[in-house]
């Protein structure tokens, strides 16, 4: 039997309420290089029903109970509110509440320490990507009023991957995709249930072993070569460096499928080198999404799996198909997209994408960096 309550707090943490008594939700999603995604609930009061607990930008936790947390419950989800809605039809009202997860707030601020938003590594030296997460980190606790982000040095590792890269007017979640994208492939970073960030590589060995017929019963299992990306043309006028990546062995199978890229802030061939290499290691061979339902395992003792445990970061296996069906199954995969409900989880497996320059945002980046150039590294007021 699982079971489920709220805990509210306001955005300084003092306890409004550990109930609402006649709220429910469907799900949420957690994703990979992000956090987890909007939650909607139900609260099942009237349409004037006032409290404190229903205040914007109050923080509401879910917690649930059921035989593997034991009495003690566990943290799922955990995040704000960033709007709701009062809705009286002819037979019916209700109130309706929506949370986001706290690392959307990353989005709102600048990068800065004071009134400097330049941070040039160019100058400061060499940098490891890891050091500099974790420092623009602690920019955001220190200059946010009620920061509910943390880290520790166990769950931001070193990548042994330095850069001198000049940032500019960034906010914090451009500043981390910019980290992302410098950093070695498969490398990852998302913000637990307890707002712990974390900045990781795929784990060597499984997470997670899911056994069709006893964890799992529906798979989806899709291959295309839309994504490939084999060539990448790379240009920063700043530096006046254009320089074009290949992958022969993709060009032979797949035909060449170029990508151009322009950014005003590399200035250093070899930032540029592991951007592009990065890229072409993640974009040249063809696409591979795998989406499996797993179910939970309260129903019955013989069937399902503990879905709480699973996590975008983990990686898994898949076991019970013929080698000549599942062959894509056998490997250690890495989950980039956990669907929660309470009786399933929908993971869907995935290669990372490689930051920003997988995105249609190259076009605004571009811009934006244009309007960038020259600009002072502090600002006044």
């Amino acid at each position: 039997m699982k079971t489920y309550h709220f805990e509210i707090y306001n955005s300084r943490g003092r306890l409004l309420s550990n109930r609402w008594e006649n709220a429910k939700f469907i799900g949420f999603d957690k994703i990979i290089n992000g956090g987890f995604g909007p939650c909607i609930i139900e609260l099942g009061e009237d349409f004037k029903w006032a409290n404190e607990s229903l205040y914007l930008n109050n923080e509401v936790q879910i917690w649930i109970e059921d035989k593997d947390t034991g009495n003690d419950g566990k943290l799922i989800y955990r995040g704000y509110i960033s709007n709701y809605a009062r809705i009286l039809e002819e037979h019916s009202e209700k109130i309706i509440v929506y949370l986001l997860g706290y690392y959307t707030k990353l989005t709102q601020d600048i990068w800065k320490s004071g009134a400097t938003t330049t941070f040039d590594y160019s100058i400061i030296g060499a940098t490891d990507i890891g050091t500099i997460f974790r420092g623009l980190l602690d920019r955001y606790i220190a200059e946010t009023a009620n920061p509910k982000l943390n880290y520790s040095k166990d769950s931001i590792s070193l990548t042994s991957t330095t850069t001198e890269f000049k940032f500019e007017m960034l906010t914090y979640r451009e500043g981390i995709d910019m980290l992302r994208q410098l950093a070695p492939t498969d490398w990852f970073w998302r913000v637990d249930e307890n707002g712990t960030v974390w900045l990781k590589s795929k784990p060597t060995d499984p997470t997670h072993r899911f056994t069709l017929g006893r964890h799992f019963s529906k798979v989806r299992i899709e291959r295309s070569t839309e994504k490939i990306k084999n060539a990448l043309l790379f240009y920063d006028d700043a530096s006046n460096l254009l320089k074009l990546y290949t992958d022969d062995g993709s060009i032979l199978d797949y035909d060449r499928r170029v990508t151009k890229v322009m950014n005003d802030r590399i200035g250093v061939s070899t930032d540029a080198d592991k951007i592009a290499e990065a890229f072409i290691a993640e974009h040249k061979d063809p696409d591979v999404k795998v989406i499996a339902e797993i179910v939970d395992n309260n129903e019955d003792d013989e069937l399902g799996y503990d879905i709480e445990s699973i996590n975008p970061g983990d990686t898994c296996v898949f076991e019970g198909f013929d080698e000549s069906v599942g062959d894509i199954l056998k490997y250690n995969m890495l989950i980039t997209h956990v669907e929660y409900t309470l009786d399933k989880a929908i993971i869907t497996i995935e290669p990372l994408s490689a930051g920003v320059i997988a995105r249609s945002e190259n076009i605004n980046e571009r811009v934006d960096a244009i309007e960038r150039e020259g600009v002072p590294t502090s600002y006044t007021t």
